[in-house]
């Protein structure tokens, strides 16, 4: 397995960056005591945002979107070829129960069980293999139209975040894709306990004689600094962008990735909070093998001292490199941010 690996120390004050049901920073133990922790899925879904909204050319490739309601999806790339609305959204609507099942309490429209992630070009081949369908026979059918297989030959040039993050379809296997992907859940590298914080509001029209605020309430937050996995397996992600992909646009969908993985934070309570702080420290391997996490260093817990938690993490992590390349005869090119600057890191390794 050819990989790029991205090992990230990122250090957030005063922040909420994951909720759990209740509202409080998701957290995990690991070594015997309580850590911090932001979900892979939570830092996926920033990643993937940020790939796609960047004002680049790369962001060409990122314009997959996961949802309930891919009949509507269908129904409108189906009027854009020609398709009467009413049949259009018919035919949506039996694509959408095929791979992904209707809601039957959803009640408005057509909603599936399951959130699906298809790109706009993806969608618009499987329209166009419905249109060849409704022309014919004036019924769609979603196995005789081989919806894999028409997307595969339609090759679609948007589909760069389903090669990376991969795609889960249960109804239709042929429809699966093995995401390129590998993403850790981020953890403190030390103790980090979940503080309370009481908070009030002004009410700037109440009466003279009223007292009190207008409104009061507590919520949880954190400090931590998180070690972070990013790692890319980079035949697979060849594989699943396939032929169609230049050596050049598979260059541009890496960079876009990469450049993401690292700026992306994900942005709960970003206005009140203003959690957007880059990595303090990046290793960066390119090699081949087995995917390796670095958390390892961190299973005991970094102490806290008036240097903070970046400086004694930074030390623990590059130490446990160098250990593990002598014991497992590990090898590859590295980079590590800073003194490389981000452009000269992602650089060395595309």
């Amino acid at each position: 397995m050819n990989l790029i690996e991205l090992h990230m120390l990122q250090s957030f004050p005063v922040s909420c960056l994951n909720r759990d049901d209740v509202g409080a920073p998701k957290s995990a133990v690991f070594g015997g005591c309580q850590r911090a922790r932001v979900s892979s899925q939570c830092w996926k879904r920033a990643i993937r945002e940020m790939a796609a909204d960047e004002a680049a050319e790369n962001s060409e490739f990122f314009q997959a979107k996961r949802g309930h309601f891919l009949a509507e999806s269908v129904r409108n790339a189906l009027v854009a070829l020609g398709t009467d609305s009413e049949k259009a959204m018919a035919a949506g609507e039996t694509i959408a129960t095929f791979v992904g099942k209707k809601n039957s309490k959803y009640k408005e429209g057509h909603k599936t069980d399951v959130a699906l992630f298809f790109s706009p070009g993806e969608i618009a081949a499987i329209a166009s293999a419905a249109k060849a369908q409704l022309d014919e026979s004036e019924k769609v059918d979603p196995k005789k139209g081989a919806l894999a297989k028409q997307i595969k030959e339609t090759a679609p040039k948007d589909l760069g975040d389903i090669a990376i993050f991969g795609r889960m379809v249960a109804s239709d296997h042929t429809l699966m894709v093995e995401g390129a992907g590998l993403f850790s859940h981020a953890i403190s590298t030390h103790v980090a306990d979940n503080e309370i914080d009481f908070f009030s509001a002004v009410d700037d029209m109440k009466h003279e004689n009223d007292e009190g605020a207008g409104h009061i309430g507590t919520l949880e937050f954190n400090s931590a600094c998180y070690y972070r996995y990013v790692g890319l397996n980079l035949d697979l992600l060849a594989n699943n962008l396939g032929e169609a992909f230049s050596d050049d646009e598979r260059k541009k969908v890496l960079m876009a990735f990469l450049r993401a993985a690292v700026m992306a934070v994900p942005a709960a309570r970003k206005n009140s909070m203003f959690g957007f702080n880059p990595p303090a420290h990046i290793l960066a391997l390119r090699r081949s093998g087995q995917p390796l996490s670095l958390v390892n260093a961190f299973e005991k817990p970094v102490p806290a001292s008036r240097d903070g938690y970046v400086k004694e993490s930074v030390a623990r992590m590059t130490a446990h490199w160098e250990e593990l390349k002598k014991l497992y005869s590990l090898d590859g090119e590295e980079g590590t941010l800073p003194p490389d600057s981000l452009d000269d890191l992602i650089d060395k390794l595309v």
